[in-house]
């Protein structure tokens, strides 16, 4: 039998070091590599948000606003029209509509608002296709759970003077109707791969 002591390397507690037993792989091989400074730190995971929740770092800012002459009862203006640029998806975040002049009461359904994307309410978002009321002013616009454009897109913001509302439309004296959109485009090579999600 021997009488050589038991050697226990000894080491200064180091916070970015793992402990024994919380590391990956065999934690006495690690303490000994670690030991003769050929230990090697574990690579950070970096987590990438899907485009669509937080821009990316190589993103566009869309911010559109414009204001129109209210059209002729019974007749649609078109107060934002945007194309979505090719090799481009992205999403509108927050919409603002509203209203300059007399006439009109809001909620009556004299006059709607509509958005569309290619002329028809955007997936998912056909809320969107008969608004009633302002959301917002073009200076401080409301934030909406947001939806999906994607490439080549046509996104349309409509006002549409309609014959059918309970005081049979607003009748026109000069009246101006105004929105805006803002949210982001991103280069669709970093879209993620549910893309119709």
């Amino acid at each position: 039998m021997s009488s050589r002591p038991i050697h226990f390397p000894r080491r200064r507690f180091d916070p970015l070091k793992p402990l024994r037993g919380l590391g990956q792989g065999d934690p006495v091989e690690a303490l000994t590599q670690q030991d003769e400074g050929t230990y090697n730190p574990p690579v950070p995971t970096i987590i990438q948000w899907p485009a669509r929740l937080f821009p990316p770092t190589n993103w566009e800012n869309i911010d559109l606003d414009n204001y129109a002459l209210l059209p002729a009862i019974g007749s649609t203006q078109v107060i934002i029209s945007y194309v979505v640029p090719p090799g481009r998806n992205g999403v509108i975040k927050k919409v603002a509509n509203n209203f300059v002049g007399g006439g009109w009461v809001e909620g009556t359904g004299d006059l709607v608002w509509r958005i569309l994307v290619d002329g028809t309410p955007p997936p998912g978002a056909t809320s969107y296709d008969t608004i009633l009321a302002s959301l917002g002013n073009p200076a401080s616009p409301t934030g909406i759970a947001g939806f999906r454009i994607y490439e080549n897109q046509v996104v349309t913001l409509v006002a549409f003077n309609n014959p059918a509302g309970p005081n049979g439309g607003v009748v026109v004296a000069g009246q101006r109707v105004g929105g805006r959109f803002t949210g982001w485009n991103y280069p669709t090579d970093v879209e993620d791969g549910d893309i119709w999600v």
